[in-house]
């Protein structure tokens, strides 16, 4: 396989440094004001909990991880220190974060397939991909903190830094559970290859994973909140019985896909196939564990794959597919060809990349900001607000909800009936005593149990972007004609 060598160690360091700022220019193009849907405001809320000192799944009970909450209310803490807003500052860092992750995909296929090349092509397909691009700028994400951690496992156990990559393992698993399989099956194969002291290497992994857990389970303990974070870590996954699948609703799934990535769905496909045809062909230790980290990601999300971001955790190795495959495809060309054709098509992913960061800008931001700050204007100056399945408005207001409970998934439903005392009908009797003077419900929750409460105590104000706002009978007729006429205005009619 012919490549473009390494000159020198400069160009490793200044490579990937490259590929980062180009990254974060692209995304940057993007803009930050894209809409904060229903997930995004989960992490901007609990985010916004944890830099008020709230631990994660205490300020908003969610089945991820805890850095889920915790790396975006970094932001919003050093955000708050110099008056930005929660949702700029932690868009801000997730930016950055994406950027490192492309400079991380770089060191990642010049490792695996040893060719500055590859450090260069597989960084700019994955700039290609349009749900990460999306939530690049407009998140924050979990799964972006997740591929940051995986990519960096990767790379140390390639590496054979054992401990680190546990520590790393551990981390990309403590912000989204289902890539833990990812990254042990791919330090798996390079244990094995090793010559010897295997066993020293694997204990090294797991220390260092195990390390990083016990540090967390302490710190839950030492907060009295453990069993709340074990219940949002471990205990709801497990009752999720009705987990969508490829192989449940093949046309729904690659529709889902379709939407989120557009014909880069194929390059992502292409990548993953080539991965595992190099392995074979090569036989390299790196090439062998990242097929095994492909063929484990895939199986796992083929087998539960819910929206277009869990695709996440298999877009650096299908990145790094590709470029293989061009490193492949030049072999039997002219140097100077092969160089033109490589150079070409990285500076041609990045364009693609770039029109594509600027003529799918939003501003949706604005409106959902100004509909939450117009009604909550317009209606009592002391009224609380309860969300369900809306945590973005709250995040927006910069409001707490009066529960640590906003989200109503059937598995979240069933979890709460199992193992919390009254179950849901109990939550819906704290919700009617608790008697909040607004209640947004997001606009596709469709589950029974609020309907009764809101038909009897409250009336309909209006739809937010992604959102329906009620209002409390008690607060008088002509607190509701200024709520309704507040939200028409900023909904534009």
């Amino acid at each position: 396989m012919r490549t473009l060598r390494w000159r020198g160690a400069t160009a490793r360091t200044t490579d990937p440094v490259l590929v980062g700022l180009v990254a974060a220019v692209v995304y940057a193009l993007h803009g930050h004001d894209g809409p904060l849907g229903r997930d995004l405001g989960v992490f901007v809320y609990g985010g916004e909990q944890v830099a008020r000192g709230v631990p994660p799944y205490v300020g908003i009970f969610n089945s991820v991880g805890p850095l889920a909450d915790a790396v975006p209310g970094l932001a919003i803490r050093v955000g708050g220190l110099v008056g930005a807003d929660p949702v700029v500052a932690a868009r801000t860092l997730f930016l950055v974060l994406s950027a490192c992750c492309c400079a991380l995909v770089s060191v990642l296929a010049r490792d695996v397939l040893a060719s500055r090349a590859a450090g260069f092509l597989a960084p700019a397909v994955f700039l290609t991909f349009p749900e990460f691009l999306d939530l690049a700028s407009n998140g924050p994400r979990e799964k972006t903190v997740m591929v940051l951690f995986l990519l960096g496992a990767l790379i140390l156990a390639g590496r054979r830094h054992w401990v680190l990559a546990g520590v790393s393992t551990a981390l990309a698993t403590l912000t989204w559970q289902p890539v833990l399989a990812v990254a042990v099956a791919g330090a798996a194969v390079l244990v094995a290859a090793l010559p010897e002291r295997r066993l020293r290497a694997a204990a090294g992994f797991v220390a260092g994973g195990l390390l990083t857990l016990g540090a967390t389970v302490a710190a839950y303990a030492a907060s009295g909140d453990l069993r709340t974070a074990v219940g949002g870590f471990v205990l709801v996954n497990l009752e999720d019985k009705q987990q969508p699948s490829v192989f449940s609703a093949p046309a729904a799934t690659w529709r889902l896909l379709e939407r989120g990535y557009g014909a880069s769905i194929w390059l992502v496909l292409l990548g993953l196939v080539a991965v595992v045809v190099l392995a074979v062909r090569v036989r390299s230790a790196r090439l062998l564990a990242l097929a095994a980290a492909t063929l484990a990601g895939t199986a796992w999300t083929a087998s539960a794959i819910n929206g277009a971001p869990d695709l996440f955790e298999l877009l650096p190795l299908g990145a790094v597919g590709v470029a293989g495959a061009g490193l492949a495809a030049t072999r039997h060309l002219p140097v100077r060809a092969g160089r033109v054709l490589l150079v070409g098509a990285t500076a041609a992913a990045v364009l693609a990349a770039g029109v594509t960061s600027v003529t799918t800008r939003s501003d949706l931001l604005d409106q959902e900001r100004a509909d939450v700050a117009a009604v909550l204007a317009a209606g009592p100056a002391d009224a609380s607000v309860l969300s369900i399945d809306a945590p973005e408005v709250l995040a927006l207001a910069g409001r707490r909800n009066p529960t640590g409970l906003q989200l109503f998934d059937p598995a979240m439903e069933h979890y709460l009936d199992t193992h919390r005392p009254g179950g849901m009908a109990g939550y819906a009797r704290e919700v009617e005593r608790l008697h909040p003077t607004f209640i947004v419900v997001g606009r596709h929750y469709e589950r029974a149990w609020p309907l009764a409460l809101l038909e009897r105590d409250y009336r309909e104000v209006g739809r937010g972007t992604a959102w329906t706002w009620y209002l409390a009978r008690s607060a008088g007729p002509a607190a509701l004609a200024a709520c309704i006429t507040a939200n028409r205005r900023a909904m534009g009619g």
